[in-house]
Parts: structure tokens; C-alpha cells; sequence
């Protein structure tokens, strides 16, 4: 797989993110995947415990990627975080070099993080986002488009459309998420003008990752219409298609439809914990992107990277 400006960025050798998933992006899936040559990237609630401390449960969790791994791995930090400043001090005091920030503006603690030699790579779904993410010294940016899994911009821009405009409109790299899965996603990603690609939902059914077992089962048996937008036009988001989620579509949000506090009391990542965690696709909803349906089967990360690179560079030398 060729190697771009983001591998030199990011000091790994192929331009494959794996996305910080809450609850399930544990440290031996980001070891995995940061070993097998792409960028793993740690969610501070992974495998946190109910009661558990958020700050603490990402030292701990830093500290295991650190023991699994001699290569560079990623934090996930969602900027709405009551505790975000906590979880950028600890993740500073333990050497953390790359963080992907979303959920808020770059504009809030990217400052603070390059003040600490912390490569940022930043979240958007709309050009003007991307934008104003280069204006605030962000390194890379990425474009998630509509596809990906959980709260989505309300544009619902396609990543097709999306990856090219941002691609055209800043200078700093491109990276596309929302719908890859496989070789053809990264191969069509490329044409697009992304110098790399984020994948969520591949990475959640690996044998590496802590999703529960009926997660896992659940995405390798949805079909192309396995998920659903509930939230309203306001906070559209894209869950796995179960009996939850279709309550919630023909419902809608119990709060006023534009009210972020209701979108985060039943859509938030508490909702998702019973789902993705412990198995309980009933009562809980799971963040799902829309390419579960070409996931076919729970394999090991080894296994994905080299469909990924062996498959992208037969594909390529197809495409001439």
C-alpha cells in the first residue's frame, strides 16, 4: 500500500485509522492494530465499569497500549466531555503524541494540545468545518461522511461527495471515514483524493476487540439496510437496525427534537453501553456504520490488514 503524507505524519506505514470506538476500542485492539502498521486509537470509556473513573480508566488503558505496543497509537477525545481537560492532562503526562478530537470545535483545545507536541487530527463532516480545522493548526482532517456510525452531521453530506470538496478546499491532509470497510473502500478513498481512511465498524467485529459477541454477530448479519437514522433532522444518527431503533424512529426523541440534552440522554454513549459492551441489543442501541452490510466475518486485525493491503494493491493493478 502506498505510503503517504499521513503514514510521514503519523509515523506508521499505511494510512489505515482505526476509529476510537466508545466502549469497545480497548487497548489490544489499538495494539493490534498499530502493530499490524496502521494507527489504533484508544477510547477513554473503553471497558470502563459503570461506576468506573473516566480519567483513571484512560491511564490505565494508556499504560497497557504502551506495554502491547512500541508503535505510535491515538486517543479519542470528544470535545463536549465534561472531564475533557482531565483526560488531555493525563494523557499529556503519559506520553500520548497523536489525538483525534470530535463532538466541538477544533478551536477549543487544539492550541492546548500542540502546545504539548500532540499531533491533532481532527473530525468533520462539511467543508466549511474542514475549513476552519485547518485555520486552528489542526494537522489532518476527517471527513466522515454520512455513512459512519453514530451522531452525524445534520448536512448528511455522503462521504462520495464530501472526501473530494474537502480534499480540494484545504492544503493539510485528507482522511475519509463512513462506509469503508474493505480494499475497494481505501482504493475508492484514494480516487477520491483522502490520503488514508478511518474504519470503526471493520475493527468492532475482530476477534482483538471487547464488543460483545452479540455485536459482533449482529453486524456480520445485517444486510445493506442494517441501520437506521434516528434523532430527527437535528441529531440524525446512525444505530444498528434492532427493535430499539425502530422505536426510536417512529417515536422520535421523548425532548424537543433540536434539545441536545434529549439526544444525549437516549441517544448518548451511555445508551450504547449495554448494547456494544454487554450484549444487550434489547434495550440499548449500538453505533453502526452503513458498510456493516460487507462485513461477512469476525476474523483478527491481521487478517483485515491484509485484505486490505494485498486486496487494495490487486485492485489497483487491475484498475491500471
Amino acid at each position: 500500500m502506498r505510503r503517504t503524507q499521513v503514514c510521514n505524519t503519523l509515523s506508521i506505514a499505511h494510512p489505515i485509522l482505526q476509529a476510537g470506538l466508545p466502549w469497545v476500542s480497548n487497548p489490544e485492539l489499538v495494539a493490534a492494530v498499530s502493530n499490524a502498521g496502521g494507527l489504533g486509537v484508544l477510547h477513554p470509556t473503553a471497558g470502563l465499569d459503570v461506576d468506573g473513573d473516566l480519567v483513571a480508566n484512560l491511564q490505565a488503558n494508556i499504560r497497557r497500549v504502551q506495554r502491547l505496543t512500541s508503535n505510535p497509537f491515538g486517543i479519542a477525545l470528544y470535545l463536549p466531555n465534561p472531564r475533557i481537560e482531565d483526560m488531555i492532562e493525563a494523557a499529556t503526562q503519559d506520553g500520548v503524541r497523536i489525538a483525534i478530537t470530535y463532538g466541538g470545535s477544533p478551536a477549543l483545545y487544539t492550541g492546548t494540545l500542540k502546545d504539548h507536541d500532540i499531533v491533532v487530527l481532527h473530525q468533520v463532516s462539511t467543508v466549511r468545518h474542514a475549513r476552519g480545522a485547518e485555520a486552528q493548526g489542526v494537522d489532518i482532517v476527517i471527513a466522515e461522511g454520512f455513512e459512519a456510525g453514530g451522531l452525524r452531521g445534520p448536512d448528511k453530506v455522503s462521504t462520495m461527495v464530501l472526501v473530494p470538496q474537502v480534499a480540494t478546499s484545504i492544503s493539510i491532509p485528507v482522511i475519509a471515514s463512513g462506509g469503508v470497510v474493505d480494499a475497494r473502500g481505501v482504493v475508492a478513498a484514494r480516487a477520491l483524493g483522502a490520503q488514508g481512511v478511518q474504519m470503526g465498524t471493520r475493527f468492532a467485529a475482530t476477534q482483538e476487540c471487547i464488543s460483545h459477541q452479540n455485536f459482533k454477530e449482529a453486524i456480520v448479519a445485517a444486510i445493506d439496510s442494517g441501520t437506521v437514522i434516528v434523532g430527527g433532522d437535528r441529531w440524525p444518527t446512525r444505530i444498528l437496525r434492532n427493535g430499539m431503533a425502530l422505536r426510536m424512529k417512529e417515536e422520535g426523541l421523548s425532548g424537543p427534537d433540536n434539545d441536545f440534552e434529549a439526544w444525549e440522554h437516549e441517544l448518548g454513549m451511555a445508551m450504547a453501553r449495554p448494547a456494544m459492551l454487554d450484549g444487550n441489543l434489547e434495550d440499548g442501541i449500538a453505533y453502526t456504520g452503513a458498510g456493516t452490510g460487507l462485513i461477512s466475518e469476525i476474523v483478527n486485525v491481521a487478517e483485515v490488514f491484509k485484505e486490505l493491503v494485498d486486496g487494495g494493491q490487486a485492485l489497483a493493478k487491475q484498475l491500471g
